[in-house]
């Protein structure tokens, strides 16, 4: 087994300058076996054994060398990294790409000063391998290229195309400085080494299986097919020795344009110095002058100081004199201002019994108003009660009447038999009886009569005291829309509305419960809005009349899907729809009693608004 690491190696360090002949000595020990790389189809760096990964595809071994090799480590690791980086591209590299090179080193052809290359420097690679996919050729790309042959610093390839994709083919672009030259050649001795260059391409062009590269010149320029238009396209021919003659009569010209620069800047120069000289004259005067104005400025500067410390003085006694003068004014000031402080108490006791005045009248005024509002409302009591007593009193009367009625018939009947029968005597006394009740009846129709005028125009008056309370109670209900809220004692609800709240329980499992209930709500309050649907009727029990809900086909719909708690709701909902707005079916505001649940009076809101009034003035005070 290989040694991992040499000992002597590990004590020896080397300089940045020693890089260049570490990498070829470890390079050779790499190609010798003395240190293994390569095991049972994997990879491992041999100069990292402290590593916990040792098994490395190709590509992240490579990775690996070269991001260390070009990091800011120790030299003897950089050139180590280096070292097999560079085994890995020349001796591991790809083997589809290089398997079957020629292992013989025939002695490169000897190049001639006069041979002449395409500039910029370009090489040729060919015989590529390309796979047929999808009705044409494809094979690596340019990057990939690039990535193969990155030891000869390639700075641009292009694969060439046609229309039946790749043609195995690429030309490397190494750039028009010497350096691309070096590269260049270094790149055709390569191939030329390995028996894989221009002439043997020639010799078994088509028969070859390995890659074939070379430096591209007149040979390749001159030639006809698309690697010869790709050269003439993007390059021009010329020798070492015209590049040499292009850059010495550039260099020349640069030396010249050096020379007169520098004759310009020499003149520049000397302008200088005499600018300098007439400067640094005027500046010695400037110096005098200098001097002289400091010492006048010297001069008037004492006699400003002795001018401020005598102005100092002057304004020290004028501050004493006003200090004096402001603390007789203050002094002032403070008994003015404890004057003011009584007068301002005394102020506030008037202003205190001024309220207390004011307020006991309002108090006094509020009491008569509640009490005429008691007033009249016990007096519309009174008035109702008596005109229901009237009312009962003409019933009566009216019983009455009808009762006489029925006895005059009888009677009328009675003489009729007694006539047929011959009665004489007695039919007279039966004329003289029925004459009296026709008489008697007569008064009774009239005394009906007056009743019956009376009671209407009482009726009257109900229903204009009835209207006048109805107007009221609109014209209150509109001034408290924004005054009452949702927490005040007395607030307005919306009667004939259902709250989307109810129908929450009953929304299904799995449905979302807010937007249930909103949609039901709403489909609901649109049917209470229907007019056709009226499921009322009258119900005559114990004497009085009153509309009652019978049960339909919605009814029992609500009860079957929604539950109990929600018919309830519809069925309070259309009740109230029918007592305020039958015909229209809309939703009307009413003031309610919030605690006790039922319709405030009038009083009830008077005496609130009384009450929220004055709580209102005690708080501005």
């Amino acid at each position: 087994m290989a040694p991992s690491s040499d000992p002597e190696e590990e004590q020896s360090e080397i300089s940045e300058s020693e890089i260049t002949d570490c990498v070829e000595k470890i390079y050779s020990q790499l190609q010798s076996k003395h240190y293994k790389v390569k095991k049972s189809g994997a990879y491992k760096c041999p100069f990292c054994p402290s590593k916990k990964k040792q098994r490395y595809q190709y590509k992240d071994l490579l990775q690996h060398a070269s991001g260390i090799g070009t990091s800011n480590k120790r030299p003897k690791i950089k050139a180590q990294h280096q070292a097999l980086a560079k085994y890995m591209k020349h001796d591991l590299a790809d083997p589809k790409l290089v398997h079957q090179i020629v292992a013989v080193n025939p002695v490169p052809p000897q190049r001639k000063d006069d041979d002449k290359y395409v500039w910029p420097w370009k090489g040729i690679l060919v015989n590529l391998p390309v796979k047929h996919q999808g009705g044409k050729y494809t094979g690596k790309t340019a990057d990939e290229i690039k990535e193969m042959i990155s030891n000869f610093n390639p700075c641009e390839v292009f694969p060439l195309l046609d229309h039946r994709g790749h043609t195995g083919r690429c030309i490397v672009d190494f750039g028009a400085d010497w350096g691309g030259f070096r590269n260049a050649m270094s790149f055709d001795k390569h191939f030329q080494s390995r028996g894989v260059g221009r002439l043997q391409w020639q010799e078994r062009e088509h028969k070859s299986k390995v890659v074939h590269g070379w430096i591209a010149m007149e040979v390749d320029f001159n030639r006809s097919g698309q690697v010869a238009d790709h050269l003439r396209q993007h390059g021009v021919l010329k020798s070492v020795d015209d590049v040499m003659q292009e850059e010495s009569s550039k260099a020349r010209s640069c030396v010249a344009d050096l020379t007169v620069q520098i004759e310009a800047k020499n003149k520049d120069i000397y302008e200088m110095e005499c600018k300098y000289n007439i400067s640094a004259l005027s500046l010695a005067q400037v110096m005098e002058d200098r001097e002289g104005l400091t010492r006048a400025y010297n001069e008037e500067l004492r006699m400003l100081e002795e001018a401020f410390c005598a102005h100092h003085q002057s304004v020290l006694k004028q501050n004493e004199k006003m200090r004096a003068e402001l603390e007789y004014k203050r002094r002032q000031l403070e008994e003015r201002s404890r004057q003011l402080t009584i007068e301002s108490s005394q102020y506030e006791i008037n202003k205190q019994e001024l309220d207390s005045e004011r307020q006991k009248k309002a108090e006094i005024e509020q009491q008569k108003a509640n009490e005429e509002v008691l007033l009249l409302t016990e007096q519309q009591k009174r008035e109702k009660e008596e005109n229901l007593k009237r009312i009962l009193q003409l019933q009566k009367e009216l019983d009455a009447k009808q009762q006489l009625e029925l006895e005059i018939e009888k009677l009328k009947g009675q003489i009729e038999v007694r006539r047929h029968m011959g009665g004489g005597n007695d039919d007279s006394a039966l004329k003289e009886k029925m004459e009296s009740l026709k008489e008697e009846l007569q008064d009774k129709i009239e005394e009906l009569e007056v009743y019956q005028d009376t009671y209407k125009g009482l009726l009257e008056r109900e229903s204009r005291a009835k209207d006048e309370v109805n107007e009221a109670r609109k014209e209150l209900i509109q001034q408290l829309e924004n005054i009452l809220g949702p927490r005040t004692a007395i607030i307005l609800k919306r009667m004939g509305e259902l709250k989307a709240e109810v129908f929450k329980k009953s929304a299904p499992p799995g449905e979302d419960a807010d937007w249930w209930a909103t949609t039901a709500c709403s489909r609901w309050q649109d049917e209470l809005r229907n007019p056709k649907w009226c499921p009322f009727k009258e119900d005559g029990r114990r004497g009085e009349e009153k509309v009652v809900i019978k049960d339909d086909e919605k009814l029992i719909e609500v009860k079957n899907i929604y539950g109990e708690e929600v018919y309830e709701a519809i069925k309070t909902a259309l009740l109230q729809l029918n007592e305020y707005n039958p015909n229209g079916r809309c939703t009307v505001n009413e003031i309610w009693k919030a605690k006790e649940n039922r319709k405030a009076t009038l009083k009830e809101v008077i005496q609130y608004i009384f009450k929220q009034w004055k709580s209102l003035k005690a708080k501005r005070r």
